[in-house]
């Protein structure tokens, strides 16, 4: 029977126990006015009919019993309601018309009224003054005279979901208020954390890609509406990478942190900072009306990138690269304009970072090229589009030929020849470089072994490796099982290897090399003296050759002497760590007796001979060492 029931059942004994009364004593009064006053008249039928005071005291004993067990079971019921009321989840407070509190239960104790020693009968304005939420809840009952609800009434640091009702008497007066509070502290916490993680970067606390658009969105919408444009810059870190590698993840993340801060700080708040993830950035400009303005920011931002940044005592330099589109030229969707965006910012890196550019449809145009180029490229190596040329080295020593390095070609069938500087960056970007890199091994080895079968001079075989082709777990034993299968001799095998490839996972790129060396493979370093300054690495790796890039040997004759002062320091200081020195771009004369006064070993470049096909460098070398085209004899 639930408490509602027993109370009705309570009542009705007591209407029940009235009836009963009134009944009787009725009766009494009946019996009474008909019996005469002379006790003589009395009759015993008459005496025995009537028991006054036996009737008052069955019916008075009956009253006491009923009223004992109605208030036994009235103190049970108001003991299991306030049970009721005190296990409630949240807190329960009853005011009257004047709010003054009639009732509370104990979560409302120590939650609401900790401290307080007395309760009833208070002004609950009193109680829990400065809320104005609490104040606004009871003046709405009071104006509305429904329920009313607060989202967030807050109460020593805890938030609460209120609701008050109003209890009404018959006549429809408010005589009463009810007041729930729900603390809802940690689903609110809860929550925001949920929107924090949806809508936010966990690293730099910055709007993220779902975020980003849908203020972009709205954005639109309102420059639309005020005839305004929006300017879209996507940002992208130079070298970002070689941090990571060279430092570590944790040292590139403090730097995504320090360039988020910078960002953020330079910019207007109405303006938008969001990171897409990795070292990608993206800036929202609103209220534009001058794209020459969105230039000068976007200088700006390169000014700031490119400020060093100190990394637990190391200072660290980097830069960026800024693709730009404006809303509503480039683009009328928020999709379209973030592809441009990007497009264009692939173009400032392809012209050599730390700059910007703005989209424009030629852009798009070489952007569609490129991934015409990409899609080819997947199917170039099958179809045997792809082939070597080999250029020759040159030595003073010998006045003679003593190698070659081997040069990947593209002929495309619809395009015809296409420069490794259009595809070998596809190549990298896509992942094909490996399995490319892994033919032009095999092809070259097998050129320079069938080579030495045919009786022709033993040439040392250069062969390009790729950063991701020489991080492969198996890299060593690849080459030995290349070497194996094509028969070239591994001191005739020379891999080429760049600054950067040495210093990503020192550890592991010792192993490998010292596994290289093993098996006698010739090692060199190319394009040296465009990557790292610090030259720690060479006294640590077993290093044979130091290549001279070919920027450095075309500047040798201008008049500021910085790249002929390179060259001359790089030949000592290979000489001094016993390695030979090769440099490549020799075009001049003068470049040719500038390298010889300066004791380099070899060279390379179209003074002599241009990339050749395999058949026609055969052709060359039976004609013997003494060729005109390599003979250096009058430098001996």
């Amino acid at each position: 029977m639930t408490s509602g029931q027993r109370l009705a059942a309570l009542e009705e004994c007591n209407q029940e126990l009235i009836r009963y009364i009134r009944a009787k004593t009725n009766r009494l009064l009946e019996v009474m006015g008909t019996v005469p006053l002379n006790p003589e008249e009395l009759d015993d039928s008459t005496l025995l009919a009537v028991d006054p005071i036996g009737i008052v005291t069955d019916s008075f004993e009956q009253v006491l019993e009923h009223q004992k067990r109605t208030n036994a079971e009235l103190t049970a019921t108001r003991d299991e309601l306030q049970a009721i009321f005190d296990s409630a989840g949240g807190g329960i407070v009853v005011v009257d018309d004047a709010t003054k509190v009639v009732a509370f239960n104990s979560y409302s104790q120590w939650a609401l009224f900790a401290g307080e020693r007395s309760v009833m009968g208070r002004c609950l304005r009193e109680l829990i003054c400065g809320h104005e939420q609490e104040e606004c809840i009871i003046d709405q009952i009071l104006a509305t005279r429904r329920r009313v609800e607060q989202s967030d009434f807050v109460h020593d640091g805890r938030h609460y979901h209120l609701v008050g009702t109003p209890l009404k008497t018959a006549e429809g007066r408010i005589h009463r208020m009810v007041l729930l509070y729900t603390d809802v502290t940690e689903r609110r916490a809860a929550a925001e954390e949920i929107e924090r993680l949806a809508f936010f970067d966990s690293l730099t606390g910055l709007p993220n890609r779902v975020l980003l658009k849908d203020r972009l969105t709205q954005l639109l919408t309102r420059a639309g509406r005020y005839d305004e444009k929006v300017a879209i810059l996507f940002i992208d870190l130079d070298r970002f990478k070689e941090v990571n590698d060279t430092l570590g993840h944790s040292m590139g993340d403090l730097l995504l942190q320090v360039v988020a801060e910078r960002l953020s700080a330079c910019l207007r708040s109405c303006d938008t900072v969001a990171r897409l993830g990795g070292d990608e950035f993206v800036v929202l400009l609103t209220g534009i009306t001058d794209c020459d303005c969105v230039g000068d920011i976007a200088d700006k931002l390169l000014n700031l990138l490119a400020q060093p940044v100190e990394l637990e005592g190391r200072e660290v330099f980097t830069s960026g690269s800024i693709g730009i589109s404006i809303w509503p030229d480039d683009g009328d969707s928020v999709g379209t304009l973030f592809k441009n965006a990007d497009t264009a910012m692939y173009h400032a890196k392809e012209q050599g970072k730390n700059t910007y550019r703005f989209y424009t449809p030629e852009l798009h145009a070489t952007s569609l090229e490129q991934l015409t180029l990409s899609s080819d490229l997947r199917y170039a190596l099958e179809r045997g589009e792809l082939h070597l040329c080999y250029q020759p080295q040159v030595s003073f020593k010998s006045g003679g030929m003593v190698g070659v390095e081997a040069l990947l070609r593209w002929v495309h069938p619809c395009l015809g020849m296409i420069s490794p500087e259009r595809f070998v960056p596809l190549a990298e970007d896509t992942g094909l470089i490996v399995p490319i890199g892994a033919w032009v091994l095999q092809e070259a080895c097998r050129q320079g072994a069938q080579w030495i079968a045919e009786g022709l001079p033993s040439l040392r075989m250069a062969v390009n490796i790729s950063a991701k082709q020489f991080r492969e777990a198996d890299f060593a034993e690849s080459v030995r099982a290349v070497l194996e299968q094509t028969g070239l001799p591994p001191h005739l095998l020379e891999l080429e290897l760049t600054e950067g490839m040495l210093i990503e996972n020192v550890c592991q790129t010792r192993t490998t090399l010292q596994a290289l060396k093993s098996m006698g493979v010739m090692l060199a370093i190319d394009d040296f003296g465009t990557g790292y300054s610090s030259l720690s690495y060479l006294k640590h790796f077993p290093l044979d050759r130091l290549k001279i890039d070919k920027s450095f040997v075309q500047e040798i004759a201008e008049s500021s002497g910085d790249s002929a002062a390179i060259v001359e320091a790089v030949v000592a200081l290979g000489h001094s760590l016993k390695l030979s020195v090769i440099a490549e771009g020799v075009e001049q004369q003068d470049q040719v007796d500038f390298l010889h006064h300066r004791k380099c070993d070899e060279l390379q470049g179209f003074f002599f001979s241009r990339p050749l096909t395999a058949e026609a460098l055969h052709e060359l070398l039976r004609k013997g060492m003494d060729s005109p085209e390599f003979c250096l004899y009058h430098y001996r």
